[in-house]
């Protein structure tokens, strides 16, 4: 998912050592979504409103069952100021990422009218 690629970005290595996770990307890409929770929680304790971060947490509340909280991630999101994402593979708008997440969150409460268009 383009979401996790901009999580990734985040994941970086402190002297050589195994790699740190700053964005909650590895526990996210592995399904461990309370891990990944946790880590995010604590890095926006330090960079609140982080598009990045929040992006991520969307993630897991949107996998978590909890899309009305997603939802309010991603349009925090789309009220800041725009920024540019890079992944190392790819460089993204954090604005569509959330418009991405939101229409995919939307396709899937109403699978139906996704097919149809």
């Amino acid at each position: 998912m383009i979401h996790l690629l901009v999580a990734a970005a985040l994941a970086g290595s402190v002297g050589g050592a195994e790699p740190q996770d700053f964005s909650g990307a590895a526990p996210l890409m592995q399904g461990d979504y309370a891990a990944a929770e946790r880590v995010i929680d604590r890095e926006l304790r330090m960079f609140p409103g982080s598009p990045d971060l929040l992006l991520n947490l969307a993630i897991v509340y949107a996998r978590t069952e909890r899309a009305d909280q997603a939802r309010a991630l991603y349009a925090q999101v789309l009220a800041q100021p725009d920024e540019m994402l890079d992944s190392g593979r790819a460089t993204m708008s954090a604005h569509a990422i959330a418009r991405r997440g939101l229409a995919a969150m939307a396709a899937r409460a109403t699978p139906g009218l996704a097919a149809v268009k």
